[in-house]
């Protein structure tokens, strides 16, 4: 592990390659969100997320949002998978590796990371409304690309 001012720098490992994966702070994750509101609709943060917590979120007629998803480790939390789902059945798992044939890298990397786990904090990053379901769609998806490349997460 190597710690920056934004972040700290993990190795992950698969397959037989071990690679550094610099992953941000939520503080830092949180600032930059904050300093850039004006792309996004809300920006909300829930600890010990649960599907009840998330559902009562939603404002608007947007069904689709991105979302961030970290895990924590001597004390502090780093962001690490960004995602898209919904709020009629928000689908965020915060599981172990269970299986072998499971190649989620998040779930990896927490596997083969001792005193690392999930931590049950998540942020939401709504967009701003959408004239229909494909947009509402689409921009939730372009937002969760956005947020991986922005912030180094794997996917969901």
């Amino acid at each position: 592990m190597s710690e920056n001012i934004n972040g700290e720098t993990f190795p992950v490992s698969h397959g037989g390659v071990s690679l550094p994966f610099e992953w941000y702070s939520k503080e830092y994750i949180l600032k930059e969100l904050t300093n850039n509101a004006s792309y996004f609709g809300d920006i909300i943060e829930i600890k010990q997320a649960t599907k009840a917590k998330i559902k009562s979120c939603r404002k608007g007629k947007n069904e689709y949002f991105a979302y961030i998803k970290f895990f924590s480790i001597n004390g502090k939390s780093y962001g690490i998978v960004a995602g898209k789902t919904n709020y009629s059945n928000p689908d965020l798992l915060f599981d172990d590796w269970k299986d072998k044939k499971d190649h989620r890298y998040a779930r990896i990397f927490l596997k083969n990371t001792s005193d690392a786990a999930w931590s049950d904090t998540i942020i939401i990053v709504n967009h701003k409304p959408s004239a229909s379901e494909e947009e509402d769609k689409q921009a939730a998806l372009f937002v969760e690309c956005y947020l991986q490349r922005k912030f180094n997460l794997f996917n969901s």
